[in-house]
């Protein structure tokens, strides 16, 4: 499972599924949210983990300057087309968001819908926020979208089937390892005679332990929502989101 959001063909196959036109929709309602928690009039926005452009393309359009990185070159041809069809002008790398930085560049830092946390190494996650840092002009705002271990202790089945209109079934299999650290899951994706099997593994964090790794890497927590709103993060929250402020010094 190491490595394994590097794989396109994972993205070609299961892509679809993750980020459905519905997925769009609900993405576009929410970057007038963001912008308004994060005063975000205007500016540049970085959208580490970017993938197909959910919401990448909508902060675009709302006239900020946007940076999209990923790593996956499937995801980000996808982002291309359809910022191409809609005329929208962003600008789109093929990068790892360990490493990839701008000093200074950037009002505002988003890592959405739980594209935190594909690393094995615990290091790794903690280079995402340094870099993430060094990106930010000074008093920049972090925004963190994942789900909380609270919520998969909640809601976690062991076995999930979904049926598509077009007679896909997806069969998921997830568990809590490492003492509620890390969620492994093994998808089963049948169309027809077909069966794609895939296996992978995300860090989870409770919201405690989130904010103080964010605190830890020279961040101050300026708010921790279970919703766009602002609504509180408590054991109903289906999201858990952390606003933080780049401090001066880390």
């Amino acid at each position: 499972m190491t490595d394994w959001y590097m794989d396109d063909e994972f993205w070609q196959r299961f892509g679809p599924l993750m980020f459905s036109e519905s997925q769009f929709s609900e993405a576009a309602e929410q970057v007038p949210l963001i912008r308004h928690r994060l005063g975000l009039e205007r500016g540049a926005v970085l959208d580490l983990g970017c993938g197909p452009g959910r919401h990448a393309l909508p902060l675009a359009r709302a006239g900020l300057a946007v940076t999209a990185v990923d790593t996956s070159g499937h995801l980000l041809s996808q982002l291309a087309a359809r910022a191409e069809s809609e005329r929208v002008e962003l600008e789109a790398l093929q990068a790892d968001m360990r490493t990839f930085q701008r000093s200074e560049a950037f009002d505002a830092v988003l890592l959405m819908w739980t594209s935190f946390g594909y690393f094995d190494d615990e290091q790794d996650h903690a280079r995402v926020l340094e870099c993430a840092h060094a990106s930010l002009k000074p008093g920049g705002r972090l925004l963190i979208d994942v789900v909380g271990l609270e919520t998969l202790c909640r809601d976690l089945q062991p076995v999930h089937c979904t049926e598509y209109d077009d007679g896909r079934l997806l069969i998921e299999r997830p568990v809590l390892v490492d003492a509620g650290a890390r969620l492994d899951n093994e998808w089963l994706l049948i169309d027809g005679d077909r069966v794609d099997r895939r296996r992978w593994s995300h860090r989870v964090w409770s919201a405690s332990e989130l904010t103080r790794l964010i605190e830890a890497n020279g961040f101050e927590v300026a708010s921790v929502d279970g919703d766009y709103e602002g609504g509180p993060y408590d054991l109903d929250s289906d999201r858990l989101i952390v606003i933080a402020r780049r401090l001066e010094q880390r």
